[in-house]
């Protein structure tokens, strides 16, 4: 009986350690880029929108969050109207992107 409930103890640890989800942290990259300044607004660590005005042509923000499901948005609206590109990027691995063939794009992705 005693190994009975020895062996029943381990299979109940067993299962809620391998059962219970970890958090992982995942790292966010937004990137703008261009040939002028632009608006840009996007959601942050918080799920927060957060702007940016005349941001540099070349423009990029990166943030950590455990905040699996998030909705992630990119948005950049150029000043003199000239092209602009953007690209969202999840652990180094790029997720979203608009390549550049208008004065403004808008592009989201989902934090998994």
């Amino acid at each position: 009986m005693k190994k009975f409930i020895f062996l029943s103890l381990i299979t109940l640890i067993s299962v809620f350690t391998f059962s219970c989800k970890k958090s992982s942290t995942h790292v966010v990259k937004y990137t703008v880029q261009g040939t002028a300044k632009s608006t840009v607004t996007y959601s942050d660590q918080n799920g927060n929108i957060q702007t940016v005005t005349n941001a540099d042509a070349n423009w990029t923000t990166s943030f950590s969050s455990t905040d699996h499901g998030m909705q992630l948005k990119l948005t950049s609206v150029t000043v003199d109207g000239s092209n602009v590109g953007g690209k969202i990027y999840i652990d180094d691995k790029q997720t979203a992107q608009n390549n550049g063939n208008a004065s403004s794009i808008s592009i989201s992705a989902t934090l998994p």
